[in-house]
Parts: C-alpha cells; structure tokens; sequence
C-alpha cells in the first residue's frame, strides 16, 4: 500500500507477531489504494488491573472528505493468549474498512451492487418459435437466453434484431447465463 500508515506503540513493547498482524492487515486494504491519504495505527498498552495490561487499538484511516475509525481494546495476556489482541485489532481495521466501504459506495454506487441488476439494451438474436425461447445479445457480445415465461409482451410479435429492455438474472440456466426479464422498446412514432 502506497499511503503512508503511521504504526505508534505506546507503554508496551512490540512483538514480531504484533507487527506481522498489523502488516497483514494493512495489506488487506489494497483495494482501496490511491482512496486512502494516510492512516494511523495506535496501541496503547495500559498497565490495569493487578499483572495484566489492558491494549487499547486505534485505527485510522483519512480519505478525501473523512476519517474512518475503529477502536478496540483487549487484556494480555489472558488465557487465549495472543487471540485477544489479534482479535481486537482485526476487529478495529474492519469496522474502519466496514466505513471506507459504506463511503465509497455512496460515492461511487456503480461499484458497489446497487446497480449490477439493473435493466439493460440488447437486441433479440435467436428465436426457436417450436419451444417459444430465445437469445438477446448485450452491447458487449455475450447473450442472455430467455423464455416465454419471462418476457412481458407477445411473443409471437418478436423478431431477430428487435430492441428489448432486459433483466439478467443471478442463477443461470442450462443453456448459460438467462434473463428473468424481457421487456420489448415500443417504436419511436
């Protein structure tokens, strides 16, 4: 990652380990790379209750127009060891990605799954009249087959090369991937 992330150690002296989980960690939000400004990893080891130290983990993340966060705290050592502060720092960089995402995805939705099922323009390229089914292609080459049952208009009225609004749909078909709606565009009068 090309962002400058600042990784600080307070009252408490970094491991190996400790240093290989923040690493992997950072090197999770790859996909956000040129999204991220810079970044902050703050653990704060405080000396409580009687021999244990409890780890407090800040994470910052800045990107244009905000800050994520996440903070978690944790007791070690403690009888799972060192999964108590893996797990409170994972769950610190997830819920600041979990507010990267949330923001992005307002930002720029046609990354995100708002718009994947959304109706598209293609052209009827194959009719089998016999079992009443067919292909539409998509402006990108591929083709989506469909069936009677799924088209909203007459389809005795279809022909190769009209215009049609369709819908993919998420399951395929035995004969590939199939819309779960066509819709014919009514001429231009």
């Amino acid at each position: 990652m090309d962002a400058p992330i600042e990784i600080t150690f307070r009252r408490i002296e970094p491991t190996d380990r400790m240093r290989a989980k923040i690493d992997e960690l950072i090197g999770q939000l790859e996909k956000y790379e040129g999204e991220i400004i810079s970044g902050r990893v703050v653990i704060d080891g405080q000396n409580k209750r009687g021999q244990k130290t409890v780890v407090s983990v800040h994470v910052e993340l800045n990107y244009p127009g905000g800050t994520a966060v996440g903070r978690r705290e944790a007791d070690i050592p403690q009888p799972a060891g060192q999964r108590g502060f893996d797990s409170a720092l994972t769950e610190a960089f997830h819920t600041a990605a979990r507010q990267l995402r949330s923001h992005f995805a307002k930002v720029r939705p046609q990354e995100s799954n708002q718009l994947e099922h959304q109706p598209q323009h293609g052209r009827i390229e194959r009719l089998n009249k016999d079992v009443r089914n067919g292909f539409v292609e998509l402006p990108g080459g591929s083709s989506l087959f469909f069936s009677e049952a799924v088209l909203q208009g007459d389809y005795d009225a279809l022909a190769i090369g009209d215009e049609v609004l369709v819908l993919p749909a998420e399951a395929e078909s035995p004969y590939g991937p199939q819309a779960s709606l066509v819709k014919p565009v009514a001429p231009l009068a």
